[in-house]
């Protein structure tokens, strides 16, 4: 394996295909879909079509993890801290505080004085942390919140494993099953919810509510797993891309996890404190991640040009596309249809207006941005 993870093939494309499925589970949530083929239920897919959000944990520990790993392992140059923040600043935060403006404006959120703290919150990405918060502007901010504060431990995660340079992938695993055990803890002995200090009229944290089961503790098993996958590419010296048996694993992998996600199966494999199916189909997004780059039907089909498009939109297709849903829905209802009977009209309009939103704020806000960033003097690695 190289040492310069510019581009890994297919993985844009993992990204787009995530997107793609956080998308069909919120639809599945507006929409009731009773599709059934034998065990194969449509609608139970699209309910568990957020096991995606592992995808993207996953995904993002293993690509920001690589060049800490290279540093680790073949004594490569470091990565600068503020260098490595700023680059994760600029990806995330430009995006996300215009669709947060927008949406504090059109909801007049700032005239009301019980979502000041709210707003404040979400300005600092700490609105994860509250349960009048967590879910209050757009559901699906939680996640970046959970990520922005993932950034923050990876450094300092390295700084461990450098301290400790035998087996770092073993410690990593210990890691990794003592978050489990200590959320499973938390979750399990937290018995009254607290009232937010400075307020009484908002709830801080409810027992078995949304702060404890969508913490970082919760979701750090996920994201270290994609920390596990990339020690792995890192120390491989060479790679003979192609090979029949990674199409194997790639199809196995992607067969078996449609097959649990799809079926009853996936209520067997559930266990305490333990979102998304955790540990069986986190190893089975790992196969993937790893044999994507190397399996030649992956690369086809991840790889083309619509998927490396979709993918390079697919953090502003996240991000607007909910509010995009609940739009369009009020709209249609405002006009006497009913977005469950006129559902393709719906579902199509939202996607392509959803993607439209998501180019406009990339070439606009996001791409400018970290052109600038990456070619600033400055900004270059710590050697």
């Amino acid at each position: 394996m190289t040492k310069d993870h510019v581009h890994i093939k297919g993985l844009n494309g993992l990204r787009a295909m995530a997107a793609l499925a956080v998308f069909a589970n919120h639809y599945g949530q507006i929409i009731f879909v009773d599709q059934t083929l034998g065990y194969f239920d449509l609608g139970v897919l699209l309910e568990n079509g957020n096991v995606a959000v592992s995808l993207f944990f996953t995904l993002s520990g293993f690509l920001l993890s690589l060049p800490f790993w290279s540093h680790l392992l073949f004594a490569t140059a470091c990565p600068k801290t503020t260098t490595y923040l700023l680059h994760r600043l600029a990806r995330i935060a430009p995006a996300y505080y215009l669709c947060l403006t927008l949406l504090i404006c059109f909801e007049n959120g700032w005239q009301f004085a019980l979502s000041h703290p709210d707003v404040v919150l979400h300005y600092m990405f700490l609105f994860n942390f509250t349960e009048f918060s967590i879910f209050s502007i757009n559901s699906v901010f939680w996640t970046l919140a959970v990520e922005m504060q993932f950034y923050f431990l990876l450094p300092l995660l390295f700084i461990i494993l450098r301290k400790l340079p035998k087996q770092p992938v073993i410690l990593l695993l210990l890691i990794i099953l003592a978050s489990y055990i200590l959320n499973d803890l938390l979750i399990h002995t937290f018995k009254e919810s607290i009232d937010w200090p400075w307020d009484t009229k908002l709830l801080w944290i409810r027992v078995h509510g949304a702060v404890l089961n969508h913490s970082v503790l919760a979701h750090l098993p996920h994201f270290l797993s994609g920390v596990c996958a990339a020690s792995f590419v890192t120390q491989q010296a060479t790679v003979t891309p192609y090979k029949k048996h990674y199409d194997l694993i790639f199809c196995a992998a992607c067969l078996l996890l449609i097959s649990i996600l799809s079926t009853p199966i996936y209520e067997y494999i559930l266990i305490p404190a333990a979102p998304y199916g955790f540990p069986i189909t986190s190893i089975l997004l790992v196969l993937i991640i790893l044999s994507t780059p190397q399996s030649l039907l992956a690369v086809k089909i991840l790889d083309s040009l619509l998927f490396r498009k979709l993918g390079t939109l697919s953090y502003g297709f996240y991000l607007y596309h909910l509010p995009v849903f609940n739009y369009l829905y009020e709209l249609m209802q405002n006009f006497g249809y009913s977005a469950t009977v006129h559902w393709f009209v719906f579902i199509v309009s939202s996607f392509i207006v959803t993607l439209m939103i998501a180019f406009i704020s990339y070439r606009m806000i996001e791409q400018p941005i970290l052109r600038k960033i990456k070619h600033h003097p400055a900004q270059k690695l710590n050697t």
